[in-house]
């Protein structure tokens, strides 16, 4: 007899008997009973009648064929690395496979590594018939990693932007620009896997792995300190050319400037072949050329600025540069040039200074200058100036009347701190005094420390406005006893001239003239346009 918690089997000479300990079951509970003992052929209506009544009932006969041995199966993994086992049950009277027929069988199938004995204890304790359990399980391989090259600074990726954050669509850039000494890639090295072992023994081999290694140019090198780091040698724009990472000293731009490119802020030269579009900004430590316009946008170099399409200001972008400026024409813009500005068709209603020359001589029936305000240190020529309308033009050489208004306010503003340090002495040499013979009371220390703090304050003011006074008095230097206005064509009424401090209004056309200032007289005098030429800025 063989039973379990609620039924129970009887082998008779004529057949094999199902009784129940209680009626509290189910028809699956009764099926999978069977089957768990290996019936599964049986008479379906006793069966069926058992369930209803509860009454013992013949579920079969006795037959050699039915009354079968359990069959161990062994499954083996692709990769060989599990082995898995389901026991066919045996007919109920025959026994379970033992845990070392289990392993007979795996032995039978060369599973000789890894096997878990627990596992096929268990799955026999448990009787589980036809249910496969891992019984074997091999040593995978540790899979290594290959190398890989970390880009600190991508020149494909140059920013990146959060969810939340506000974005000035003008200022960014999607240059990408370095300084020497700056990292611009790491190499992580490859790390080799280890092989495994599978569950018969054999060798579980980790996938090989692969080598890469930096691919650059000029502008890099490694560091001498650290080989696996990537370093930048010059200033310049990092750039991917073909898979290889280049420093370029030079930017060269094949578009406009505008939102698909951004503000550009570089540490050489700047080439671009298209406009600078209204509110973007190009800053250049050397020189910038730029074939199209230049529109309501701010320009910027520590050289040369060449503008072949010309500014079109509207009254917001300014054009800067330590050295000289060339433009084809220039309308509402403003214009700053620490040498001279050269322009070769008109120049309207625009604000420009240059420190030595304006110059607009074009050989164009367009080559003019009319409205807005002209200032040079030392000389303004062109061949229009005005205009027939009258429209107010300001020409001014040598230092302009702000600036000496400046000289003049710097120089008091000296006069005043020398007098206010000079008060202060007498009032700190009294406190050191007190002081070094222990009778400063904390009053009179808090009074030593507001002095002394304004003696700093002072000297600093003092300091920076002398600066700003030396610089101004270098200009006026460069332009003492220089500057003329040549004029070589017409110079229309409603143009004023100043030069050196002294102020001419047009009231008549003239031509052919150059403006001077008549240190004698006080006054402005009028001469041929070809006056002292090639000699006032020498």
């Amino acid at each position: 007899m063989f039973d379990k918690d609620k039924f129970y089997l009887e082998a008779q000479p004529d057949g094999i008997y199902l009784s129940c300990y209680a009626k509290d079951f189910k028809e699956n509970d009764v099926y999978a009973f069977l089957k768990e003992w290996g019936i599964v052929r049986y008479d379906f209506k006793a069966v069926r009648k058992f369930v209803k009544d509860g009454e013992t009932c013949k579920v079969c006969g006795r037959s050699s064929a039915f009354e079968k041995d359990a069959k161990i199966l062994v499954t083996l993994d692709k990769d060989k690395m599990n082995a898995s086992v389901a026991i066919e049950p045996p007919f109920f009277t025959k026994p379970w496979p033992t845990v070392e027929d289990v392993k007979k069988t795996l032995a039978a199938h060369y599973v000789k590594v890894g096997i878990n004995d627990d596992a096929i204890q268990s799955l026999l304790a448990r009787k589980l018939a036809n249910e496969p359990v891992i019984v074997a399980t091999g040593t995978p391989p540790v899979e290594g990693k290959d190398a890989e090259i970390e880009l600190i600074k991508d020149p494909d990726k140059p920013f990146d932007v959060r969810d939340d954050e506000k974005i000035d669509f003008w200022s960014r850039s999607t240059i990408v620009t370095v300084h020497p000494g700056q990292e611009i890639a790491v190499k992580h090295p490859l790390v080799n896997g280890k092989n495994g072992v599978d569950i018969t023994g054999g060798v579980a081999k980790a996938m090989p792995v692969r080598n890469v290694d930096f691919s650059f140019g000029e502008g890099l090198k490694r560091d001498e300190m650290n080989p696996l780091l990537l370093i930048a040698t010059a200033e310049g724009q990092l750039k991917n050319d073909r898979g290889r990472l280049v420093v370029l000293p030079e930017l060269d731009i094949h578009r406009d400037i505008d939102f698909a490119v951004g503000s550009i802020d570089f540490t050489g030269a700047v080439k671009i072949t298209g406009a600078v579009r209204d509110g973007f900004h190009v800053v250049a430590q050397g020189n910038i050329t730029i074939n199209g316009p230049v529109e309501g946008a701010d320009i910027d170099s520590q050289g040369v600025i060449v503008i072949q399409g010309g500014v079109r200001g509207m009254g917001k972008g300014t054009v800067r540069a330590n050295g000289d400026i060339s433009l084809s024409f220039g309308d509402n813009a403003t214009i700053r040039s620490g040498g001279t500005i050269l322009v070769k068709n008109a120049m309207l209603h625009s604000h420009l200074y240059a420190q030595t020359a304006v110059i607009a001589l074009g050989s164009g029936k367009h080559s003019q200058i009319a409205g807005g305000r002209i200032e040079a240190g030392l000389e303004v020529a062109c061949n229009v100036l005005g205009s027939e309308m009258g429209t107010k033009t300001e020409v001014i050489v040598g230092l302009p009347p702000e600036q000496l208004e400046k000289r003049k306010i710097f120089t008091t503003e000296i006069k005043r701190c020398d007098e206010n340090l000079e008060r202060l002495e007498p009032n700190m040499n009294l406190l050191k005094k007190l002081e070094a013979a222990g009778q400063l009371d904390d009053k009179k220390r808090a009074m030593m420390m507001d002095l002394t703090k304004m003696k700093f304050q002072l000297q600093a003011a003092r300091t920076g406005m002398q600066k700003e006074l030396d610089a101004l008095e270098e200009q006026l230097a460069l332009v003492k006893d220089k500057g003329i206005v040549r004029v070589k064509e017409i110079c229309y009424p409603g143009t004023v001239v100043t030069v050196r401090g002294l102020t001419y209004i047009v009231h008549e056309t003239c031509k052919f003239t150059a403006f001077i200032a008549d240190d004698e007289k006080r006054a402005i005098v009028l001469v041929p346009y070809d006056y002292m030429a090639g000699k006032v800025g020498g």
